[in-house]
């Protein structure tokens, strides 16, 4: 069995970069507390969201009992990143950022435009446990409230909502 889980790191930077902590006390805090959780649950593999220092990331793996690897994706526009964080092997990594076959319904905007690529880059890797490999994914999709054209809150329809929450 493969455990697999996700966890949205909210800024992981180191201090003073980004939107990291502002001390190291606070850093280390939050360290410590991704840390403690993270053994509890017992992931194989955790993808990660809102990595901002590879660095920390490096910290945070060596917070961890025995050996993690870990693999990012390059930063968003705002200098965030996914990746993961495992136990075994990472191997064949794959930044996506094109649309896989079949979305055609959401890659439309409201101007009629076609649009080619993801908002935020998508990191794939493979990983082997006890003999078995498989792929996985991690993501970073929009958390917050969504906004619309003209500052509105609600769709004007479901095409819309669609649209906009990929």
């Amino acid at each position: 069995m493969v455990t697999i889980g996700t966890w949205n790191l909210e800024n992981l930077f180191r201090p003073g970069e980004g939107s990291g902590p502002d001390s190291s006390t606070e850093y280390e805090k939050k360290l410590e507390s991704l840390a403690e959780t993270i053994t509890n649950l017992g992931p194989d593999v955790l993808a990660v969201q809102e990595v901002g220092d590879p660095a920390a990331l490096e910290d945070l793996a060596g917070k961890l009992q025995r050996t993690w690897r870990t693999a990012l994706a390059d930063p968003d526009g705002r200098g965030i990143r996914v990746g993961f964080l495992s136990r075994s092997a990472v191997t064949k990594v794959e930044e996506i950022v094109d649309f896989p076959e079949g979305f055609s319904p959401v890659q439309i905007n409201d101007k009629g435009e076609i649009i080619e690529q993801m908002g935020r880059l998508v990191l794939k890797v493979r990983v082997r446990k006890d003999g078995a490999m498989f792929d996985i994914v991690s993501v970073h999709l929009k958390s917050k409230l969504l906004s619309y054209p003209g500052g509105r809150f609600s769709p004007r329809d479901e095409g819309e909502r669609t649209r906009y929450s990929v």
